[in-house]
């Protein structure tokens, strides 16, 4: 095992935190790096700068053994250029070969006209060029045969056929409607919409229109080119990141046609965690009812209950992210009541917001139309309940998450709809350092959307009612109406007869319960790979030996997850996430 950090990596670190907030910047720096290399490769000399993480990767590959003829064959869908997901996509390949099956990559290789691997606030131009020598390299380095659209069609000319086909497209509505060869490209390629123009609302736009029409022309390659990427591999399951993006749901879509088993993953809430779904995208978060059902009916040990404790704890403080949004928070109850002008013998009701783009947001609407529609119709709401107080709480990361900067903020949302608020109703801007956790303390009912906020109002006994499918919804611990009508139905319902201590601890103990399952068993942190920072992977282990069976058992986990179908979920008692001075669970 490697445990520490290579001194001559501190100063690159630097450059890359630096780059994370800068990220126009960040996509000169990449694409200089992935330029020079190519170049060098075209006068046949050695690439130069390589990323530390691949001499780990090269260290695998020199220990690893062949695959066995007739093993099953599992394609690795590593699309981007991002490299801790590539980090964590090589190591899983090693552990599946370990464990008797035959890992193959695909990975875009460039010259689409748009992609979602960075946002519009970083490009166009497109980073084509480091993208794709990073995750060449990085598979290669690691030891697996991949194939790239590049070798399975002629991609400029596949990409001149689709701007003929969608060019006549007029409206938001036609591109959503959009169909391709059985596929509804234009559904499917409406999160990577959102995401790369980072507003949730999609309007007829010049600009929107374009972009749109050009995720079309991107999806039509991209399907022709997993199709023959299928078939050329024989490809018997699929893993890939996400499964929201348009790619990975062009992906999904062929696996479902062809009876194809897929595995999804993303990076969870713990540090150096993934979660893994089988079958579905992993971005949706859901954890399977029959781990439900089990979790619900046992209550948790001593250890487990301390452990969630600090956990919270650790959220609350912000030790648990790479986003730190506040370093300096205003937490005194008194000072924020006195600066938000809320009055101690009135019931305070807090409307927590997600970012409108987030693929946690997009398609999972149910109350309400859209996210937008549920915070107006919110502040509506109060302005005719004069005797409550409203705080609308919007997120942090609207202006604090630098590498992806919202264009379609919700205070925009809430300006237009009322240039002069009702009078209880207060709106705490995205760069108020005033505690979101301040607020759930107070707090007489939360209102979320899909935000993991919710889940942790829950544990505190806090009433919640949600407004849209997320993982925690219809557990058992939060309010759940279908309609707008419902929702402020059950609102003045909880208004006028609060639950009592009784069924507060009932719903608390459920939404801890659930929040184990969650968090520490949902959730694998992985032994092999870390992450020093944004873009900063590192690979613990130097020899294939160590990803054997039994020696790391989220691996385990997650490898029958991918050949097996078999959701990664550790076993009762047995938690991912460890607190100093409890024993081993």
């Amino acid at each position: 095992m490697i445990d520490k950090k290579p001194p001559s990596n501190r100063m690159r670190g630097v450059l890359l935190d630096w780059a994370w907030n800068h990220p126009r910047w960040k996509r000169r720096l990449r694409e200089t790096w992935g330029l020079g290399r190519e170049a060098a490769g075209w006068v046949r000399l050695p690439r130069p700068f390589d990323p530390p993480e691949w001499l780990a990767l090269r260290a695998l590959a020199r220990t690893a053994q062949p695959a066995e003829s007739g093993a099953e064959r599992v394609l690795f869908m590593s699309w981007r250029g991002w490299s801790t997901h590539l980090a964590i996509e090589t190591v899983l390949a090693h552990a599946v070969r370990r464990r008797g099956g035959a890992p193959i990559f695909a990975y875009c290789g460039g010259r689409l006209p748009i992609c979602d691997v960075v946002p519009v606030n970083a490009a166009p131009p497109m980073p084509c060029h480091s993208c794709r020598e990073y995750a060449a390299g990085a598979i290669a380095a690691a030891g697996f045969e991949s194939l790239a659209l590049h070798d399975v069609l002629n991609v400029s000319a596949s990409v001149h056929i689709a701007r003929q086909r969608v060019e006549n497209l007029a409206t938001i509505a036609e591109c959503e409607a959009y169909v391709d060869q059985g596929l509804p490209l234009g559904r499917l390629v409406r999160v990577s919409v959102a995401w790369f123009l980072s507003r949730g609302t999609l309007s007829d736009t010049p600009q929107t229109l374009d972009t749109y029409r050009s995720f079309l022309v991107s999806g039509i390659v991209v399907a022709r080119g997993l199709r023959n990427i299928l078939e050329r591999t024989r490809a018997e399951r699929v893993f890939m990141l996400n499964g929201t993006f348009f790619a990975e749901s062009i992906m999904a879509a062929l696996a479902a046609q062809l009876g194809l088993p897929f595995g999804s993953y993303e990076k969870g809430f713990i540090h150096d965690a993934i979660v893994m779904t089988p079958n579905a995208a992993a971005s949706r978060l859901e954890v399977p009812e029959a781990a439900w059902l089990t979790a619900r009916d046992t209550p948790l040990t001593d250890d487990e209950d301390q452990a969630i404790e600090a956990y919270l704890g650790v959220r609350r403080r912000g030790e648990s992210s790479l986003d730190n949004f506040w370093r300096a928070r205003i937490e005194d109850p008194e000072l924020i009541r006195r600066s938000l002008r809320l009055g101690t013998d009135r019931p305070l009701i807090v409307m927590f917001c997600n970012i409108l783009w987030d693929s946690a947001v997009i398609g999972r609407d149910r109350a309400f139309a859209s996210m937008g529609d549920w915070v107006v119709d919110g502040i509506q709401w109060a302005r005719s309940h004069p005797e409550i107080d409203l705080v609308v709480r919007i997120h942090p990361a609207e202006v604090q998450l630098r590498n992806h900067q919202t264009l379609e903020r919700m205070a925009d949302h809430i300006a237009a709809a009322f240039p002069v608020p009702p009078e209880n109703v207060r709106v705490i801007q995205a760069d108020d350092p005033i505690s979101s956790y301040v607020l759930m303390d107070v707090a007489a009912i939360g209102l979320v959307y899909t935000s993991t906020v919710g889940l942790e109002l829950a544990t505190r006994g806090v009433p919640v009612v949600v407004a849209a499918n997320t993982h925690y919804r219809g557990r058992g611990f939060t309010v759940d109406p279908d309609t707008s009508e419902a929702y402020w139905a059950d609102v003045e319902r909880l208004l006028k007869s609060p639950p009592d201590e009784m069924e507060r601890r009932t719903r608390r103990e459920l939404a801890r319960r659930y929040a184990v399952l969650f968090f520490f068993r949902f959730h694998n942190v992985l032994a092999a790979v870390t992450e020093d920072g944004r873009s900063r992977p590192r690979i613990l282990i130097d020899n294939a030996r160590d990803l054997e069976p039994g020696a790391d058992p989220a691996v385990d986990r997650v490898v029958a997850g991918i050949l097996e179908g078999i959701p990664p979920i550790a076993p009762p008692g047995v938690a991912t996430w460890r607190v100093p001075g409890l024993k081993s669970r």
